[in-house]
């Protein structure tokens, strides 16, 4: 029988937990080829999320608990399960239901069609604000527009089933900044989707801000994306070109007397040279900020420390051992 790793990365997720594995043991009860495990990586989290992980522990034999030292985000924490997974397959979920538990058995039925990486697609998105979903949808357009590929399929999230071939594949990329949304389309292998409607959380609340999202979306940007770059360059040589053309074309309307500096309007000037200087000003920082965001990335993978450091790790086998510690 063939191993599922289901990891869960948590992060104040004390009510949701216990209201996930009541929804999906139903569910693995049905299951009868596939023997699921659980990798549950608790992130820093401040609440009582690591106790509630440890009850779950010691209740079941099917719960590996991943403590990392702190928060490092939702990336790491899967970076870490990823490392801790044993599984044939590894299914990708978050603790607050989102992600319904009831997509499981299809998932694994598509695993044993042959496919090695599943990606449930989000067919509808009404519990999300109508902002969310139209900057999400712009954020996709935007990103694999200026690339010129599909870089990100949309609607599609860190949700996946993967086989064993594509996890290995994914640990093996070399870089420290890793963005699963992206990194898993990359791997390619033979890839199917699933349609889901994306329900309300049961517990607890978003841990992204608007702030994190904006932040989020700069970094994917900068990681798998190279064209932005050029934008400077471009709009400097439409710029100077706009410029010299305007200017020579002022020159000669001068020297035919058909041009004159407004003198009964010199605040009209003023203003249009303030405007100027404010539009130059703001495009030459809107270009050093993206060089900035580059060389960030260009930082992170260079100086190659870890994304993520592991406090401790409790297998099912390890309580086991200690059992037996006990009895001699």
């Amino acid at each position: 029988m063939k191993t599922v790793s289901v990891i869960i990365p948590c992060y104040n997720e004390e009510e949701a937990l216990p209201l996930y594995f009541k929804a999906v043991d139903p569910i693995i009860s049905q299951i009868n080829d596939y023997h699921l495990e659980f990798v549950l990586i608790n992130d820093g989290s401040k609440d009582k999320t690591l106790e509630v992980m440890e009850q779950l522990y010691q209740a079941r034999n099917d719960i590996t608990i991943v403590n990392e030292a702190k928060n490092y985000g939702q990336n790491p924490a899967l970076t870490a399960g990823f490392e801790q997974a044993k599984g044939d397959y590894v299914i990708i979920m978050d603790a607050d239901l989102q992600d319904p538990v009831e997509l499981i058995p299809q998932i694994l039925e598509k695993f044993t069609e042959g496919y090695e990486v599943v990606n449930p697609h989000r067919a509808s998105r009404k519990e999300d604000s109508f902002f969310k979903r139209a900057t999400a949808g712009l954020f996709y357009k935007f990103v694999n527009k200026i690339e010129h590929r599909k870089i990100i399929p949309e609607n599609i999230n860190c949700f996946r089933g993967l086989s064993r071939r594509a996890v290995d594949s994914i640990n093996a990329l070399p870089e420290k900044d890793r963005f699963y949304v992206t990194m898993v389309p990359l791997v390619g292998l033979k890839t199917v989707s699933i349609d889901f409607a994306r329900q309300a959380r049961d517990a607890g609340e978003s841990k992204y801000t608007l702030d994190k999202l904006f932040t989020h979306a700069f970094n994917i940007i900068s990681t798998s994306t190279t064209r932005p770059l050029y934008f400077p360059i471009k709009a400097g040589a439409i710029s100077s070109c706009f410029f010299f053309v305007s200017s020579l074309a002022l020159i000669v309307l001068y020297i035919l007397g058909q041009c004159r500096v407004m003198p009964d309007y010199p605040q009209v000037s003023l203003w249009m040279a303030i405007s100027l200087a404010f539009l130059g000003f703001s495009l030459i920082i809107a270009c050093i900020g993206l060089v900035g965001i580059y060389l960030h990335t260009i930082l992170i993978n260079t100086r190659e420390r870890p994304d993520h450091l592991i406090d401790y790790v409790k297998r099912p086998e390890d309580k086991k051992d200690e059992n037996n510690g006990k009895e001699s």
